[in-house]
């Protein structure tokens, strides 16, 4: 398992310093994170947009709350109650955990002017960025026993999906390294709690 094979000890840890670095480089100012974001964004004549827009989309919670709760409803109806239950709890938790520190936090996002997408919420952390990364971590530990091949596949769409939202201009590099940060310490801590149904 990437990240490593016991996520209840290394997960939390990469999570704090993912989030250490995005909170020292929102510190740093709009010109340091805005430097990193003029590196990452797309120029508006990109052909690349309209996939970039399909992935920012994919990793959205319209998307992944029913993708969720399908896993949810696919875990019940196989017995494996105890997980569906931890399922629901560890992401729609770590969501709303999301969303409380964006509202408390109050951050603007990068000026109008870059943006290659149209969002009226806060900044930081960046809900798509946490949002994907709690829901892709939680289904590789549910499923990824029995398939090696899970985790890497579930983890570099959660990376592509933060990546996104820098290449739309609609978040700056500090709100997805710290949202990626908040996913990896929640999960991570979750996953103490994680039952184990048989296979």
């Amino acid at each position: 398992m990437p990240l490593s094979l016991r996520p209840a000890l290394s997960w939390p840890l990469l999570g704090m310093f993912l989030l250490a670095a995005g909170t020292t480089l929102w510190l740093g100012g709009p010109a340091t994170d805005g430097h990193w974001l003029a590196i990452f964004r797309l120029d508006p004549s990109s052909p690349l947009i309209p996939a970039t827009s399909l992935l920012t989309n994919a990793g959205g919670f319209i998307t992944l709350g029913p993708v969720a709760l399908a896993a949810v409803l696919f875990l019940a109806l196989k017995g494996r109650k105890a997980e569906a239950l931890w399922l629901l709890l560890a992401v729609g938790s770590g969501r709303l955990l999301v969303e409380a520190a964006k509202e408390v936090l109050s951050r603007p996002r990068p000026p109008l002017i870059g943006r290659l997408d149209e969002v009226t919420s806060l900044s930081f952390p960046s809900s798509h960025a946490a949002g994907s990364m709690l829901t892709m971590l939680a289904l590789a530990l549910l499923f990824g026993r029995d398939r090696p091949w899970l985790t890497p596949v579930l983890t570099a769409f959660a990376l592509a999906v933060g990546w996104s939202r820098l290449a739309l201009g609609v978040h700056w590099p500090s709100d997805v390294l710290a949202g990626w940060g908040v996913a990896l310490m929640w999960i991570g801590t979750a996953s103490r709690w994680l039952p184990r149904s048989p296979r």
